[in-house]
């Protein structure tokens, strides 16, 4: 707490040193990582007494890095959770207390909004949203006259689907801020979600109001008069968002759809063109794309646009049976259009809005917009995909403790989905829950025992627990259920390897290489095997050859290369390979090792000496799990002596 007031403390003093010079501006932190920093907290101190001698336009720049510095300070004590934090003992809070009772027209602002957005800043970097949101409704809280964090408070409690507090929050920042189109579209899509239609048409209407060039409002009205049976009014917002983006792939691909409604069939192919031109992945536009020249009588065309349609979805029954119809009829399908207004029923079903333009925004890796629209889809109906990608999104940003838990959620939702088993076992082994991948993956094969998936995750699993036996009885049956797998031979033969079963282990890479010839780690596996027994070199030439012409640069075959030169007798060629190999690996302990040995041979002993050094440090204090088999400490401080005692005697 005492370290908090002190920063609490020099913040204000900054900022109060900065009003004087008229330069009391929130910080713009968009783009900077200097919030990474790990600096001294000397360095504020030094920076501030910088800040009272330099002309205005320095302080300013010396009051943003000041307070940057200040970030990386307070990370130092305590965590992120300091949202409850009692600073009004600091004599920062308390100067400005008494300056608020002195005057209405105050310079300053609050030192504790700073803390606290700083703080934001710090936790959103670390996609620690939740976090980040409580320290918003601080800074909101002791700073309610700047907008720009009212909204990036509501887009935080959007993001961690905090849906009713993001509309409270909203209304009350709309009453202070009236003209906020970002914070108007906000409601409305989180109304819309929640099924109250005509309130979130009111906040979309005001949008439009408040600017003329925000297309998203037009198309998600006309998503909900679709739903009301407007289809007159949503023809009209479909116009309107096309003539504002007219390259917006979905906008032309609603608005080729509600002309299709309307039987406009000539504008509804033009619209739906130019949606499959922008996006060819658009699955929607190109099923809509291919009924309306369907309709039209264009059978060459619509049979390409479906033919393109099988080659995305292969098993799509309806697709099939269009192809089979056109070809039988050679044009349109005797029974003509179904439904109300010219759309096949198939097709009259379509996926929530919020799922398309999250898609769009997960592909465009604009991972925090997905996620707001991921929120909004789940406010109306509770499925598998937005949970996936979510996850996905959250385990790209290294946070498999909030991936996991989307998993956990899906469990409830399918508990009998294979699929959606797996990927949570992997994220728990990922985390090294490996106990949790275990039992999951046991009772997950309880319900399936034939599932050769889930007897190769639990094998997986009993491998990073070390329990080799159990790891091979599991791969086995993966291999029995499943006895295509090349992979799964690969993975045998690793494991029999290290329960000392050598003639087990070269059997399965015979077996992966049948099933694949370019198995490249399986040849790599061979001929180290073949080079450590010191026999039949020349067949485990041709091995690692094999797996370097997959992988030319991979360290480790480079490494094997050389050891098998090294066992033919030819140093020199050795060598060569396993300075390559160097460059192309991490500093590894097995590699130094063999360096050492090659040196040797080669009479270089100072720098023999060397490498099993390196190789004894990298072995006694390995960094992260190196896998594989490790030189035995002993043997390599054996070959330092040897080579100490050997220069000792002759030279």
């Amino acid at each position: 707490m005492k370290d908090t007031a002190c920063k609490l403390n020099f913040i204000y003093r900054i900022t109060q040193r900065s009003a004087s010079a008229g330069n009391l501006k929130y910080l713009s932190l968009a783009g900077n990582d200097v919030l990474s920093l790990v600096s001294p907290c000397s360095a504020v101190s030094t920076a501030s007494r910088k800040l009272g001698q330099s002309n205005p336009r320095v302080k300013a720049g010396l009051l943003m890095f000041s307070l940057l510095l200040l970030a990386n300070c307070a990370t130092m004590v305590g965590n992120l959770d300091s949202t409850n934090a009692d600073l009004s003992s600091s004599y920062a809070v308390k100067s400005f207390e008494n300056k608020k009772q002195d005057s209405q027209a105050l310079e300053t602002r609050d030192p504790r909004s700073y803390y606290h957005y700083l703080m934001a800043v710090k936790a959103e970097k670390g996609y620690q949203l939740e976090q980040a949101a409580l320290h918003y409704k601080e800074v909101v809280q002791h700073d309610p006259e700047t907008e720009r964090f009212h909204e990036k408070w509501i887009r935080l409690l959007l993001r961690t689907g905090q849906l009713d507090e993001a509309v409270r929050a909203g209304q009350n920042a709309l009453a202070r801020f009236p003209e906020n189109e970002d914070i108007e579209m906000i409601l409305g899509d989180i109304l819309a979600s929640q099924g109250k239609v005509e309130e979130a048409i009111t906040h979309y209407d005001r949008v439009s109001q408040i600017s003329s060039d925000n297309a998203r409002a037009p198309l998600l009205k006309g998503s909900l008069l679709e739903g009301l049976g407007q289809f007159d009014r949503a023809l009209d917002e479909f116009k309107k968002g096309a003539m504002i983006e007219p390259n917006n792939p979905l906008i032309q691909f609603y608005l080729g759809r509600a002309y299709l409604r309307a039987n406009q069939l000539q504008e509804a192919e033009k619209s739906l063109e130019k949606s499959v031109s922008l996006k060819p992945n658009l699955l929607q536009a190109r099923h809509h794309f291919a009924w309306v020249l369907e309709r039209q009588g264009k059978t060459i065309a619509a049979l390409k646009e479906y033919g393109l349609l099988l080659k995305m979805k292969p098993d799509n029954v309806y697709i099939k049976n269009r192809v089979s119809q056109l070809h039988a009829s050679g044009s349109l399908s005797p029974e003509g259009p179904r439904g109300d207004e010219g759309i096949p029923l198939e097709l009259e079903k379509q996926p929530n809005i919020h799922m398309r333009i999250a898609t769009i925004y997960f592909e465009q890796t604009l991972y925090m917009e997905a996620l707001e629209e991921f929120q909004l889809v789940l406010a109306e109906h509770d499925y598998k995909d937005p949970h996936v990608l979510m996850a996905r999104i959250y385990e790209i940003h290294g946070r498999l403790d909030i991936a996991v838990k989307e998993f956990e959620k899906l469990r409830k939702l399918e508990p009998k989905s294979i699929d959606v088993i797996l990927y949570t076992a992997r994220l728990y082994s990922l985390m090294k829950k490996t106990q949790n991948s275990v039992t999951l993956l046991v009772e997950a094969i309880e319900m399936e025992p034939d599932n050769h998936q889930l007897h190769h995750s639990l094998a997986l699993a009993y491998m990073a627990q070390n329990e080799n036996d159990k790891a091979i009885e599991h791969m086995g049956k993966a291999l029995a259920l499943n006895s295509k797998k090349d992979s799964y031979y690969f993975e045998l033969g690793a494991l029999m390897e290290k329960a000392g079963d050598y003639k087990g282990a070269m059997e399965n890479m015979r077996l992966a290489i049948e099933l694949n010839p370019l198995h490249s780690n399986a040849h790599n596996f061979l001929g180290y095997m073949y080079a450590l027994e010191g026999h039949d070199l020349d067949q485990a030439l041709v091995h690692l050859k094999k797996a370097l012409t997959t992988q030319p640069r991979n360290g480790y075959f480079l490494d094997s290369l050389g050891w098998i030169y090294f066992k033919k007798g030819d140093s020199k060629k050795a060598l060569t390979q396993i300075q390559k190999a160097m460059i192309y690996t991490d500093p590894d302990p097995v590699l130094y090792d063999h360096l050492g040995d090659i040196l040797f041979s080669l009479k270089n002993y100072d720098e023999a000496s060397g490498a099993w050094k390196n190789s004894l440090f990298l072995t006694v204090n390995p960094k992260g799990d190196l896998g594989g088999e490790l030189p035995d400490p002993q043997t390599l401080k054996n070959k330092i002596e040897k080579v100490r005692n050997f220069l000792q005697q002759n030279y």
